[in-house]
C-alpha cells in the first residue's frame, strides 16, 4: 500500500470552494505527492515490460521512451510549480497589493505551465493509442497488466490535476492579480 493519497482514495473536494492557497496545498498534497511517488515506480515498470515483452510487442519500446521523457519533464514541471508559481500565488493571496514578481505578472509562468500541460496531454493520448486504450493483450503477464492499469490511473490523475490548475487555480490567480492591480 502506498503511503500517499491518490485521487482514488482522497476525499472529493470542490476546488472552486477552496482558497487559492488551500487549492495549491491540495494539488501538492494529492497530485504532486502521487507523481513524486508513482513516477519512479512507473519508470521501472515500463522499462521492465519493454525489456521483457518488447520483441513480441514493439510498441512497448515507444511507450517506454515517451513515458520516460514525460516523467523527466514532469519532475521539472512539478519543481517549477512548487518552488516558483505556487509560492507566487500564495503570496498574491495574502498581500494587500500586487507583489513585485521576478517574472512580471503571474500570467507569464501560468502560460508556461499551461503549455507544458498541453504537451503532457499529447503524450497521454500517445500512450493511450500505443497501448490500445490501456488494454493488455491476452498473453500479457501480471506486470504488463499492472503497468497498463497504473498508466490508466496515471492518466486519470493527470487529467484531474491539470483541470484543477488550468480551470480553477490559474484563472482565479490571474483574476486576483488583475483585481489587486485595479
Amino acid at each position: 500500500m502506498a503511503d500517499y493519497t491518490t485521487t482514488e482514495t482522497a476525499p472529493e473536494v470542490n476546488p472552486a470552494a477552496l482558497s487559492l492557497s488551500e487549492l495549491a496545498d491540495h494539488i501538492e498534497r494529492i497530485h504532486h505527492a502521487y507523481l513524486h511517488a508513482e513516477l519512479p515506480r512507473l519508470d521501472q515498470m515500463v522499462t521492465k515490460v519493454a525489456r521483457v515483452h518488447g520483441d513480441k510487442e514493439p510498441r512497448l519500446h515507444q511507450v517506454k521512451d515517451i513515458f520516460l521523457a514525460l516523467s523527466a519533464e514532469l519532475a521539472t514541471h512539478l519543481m517549477k510549480e512548487e518552488q516558483i508559481l505556487f509560492p507566487m500565488i500564495r503570496q498574491l493571496e495574502t498581500s494587500d497589493t500586487v507583489p513585485s514578481f521576478h517574472c512580471g505578472t503571474i500570467a507569464n509562468p501560468v502560460r508556461q505551465m499551461e503549455f507544458e500541460h498541453d504537451e503532457a496531454g499529447v503524450v497521454l493520448a500517445q500512450l493511450r493509442q500505443l497501448t490500445d486504450e490501456f488494454t493488455p493483450p491476452e498473453w500479457a503477464c501480471n506486470t504488463y497488466r499492472a503497468l497498463l492499469d497504473a498508466l490508466l490511473t496515471f492518466e486519470q490523475d493527470m487529467h484531474q490535476h491539470i483541470h484543477k490548475e488550468n480551470n480553477v487555480l490559474f484563472p482565479r490567480g490571474m483574476a486576483l492579480e488583475q483585481q489587486k492591480a485595479g
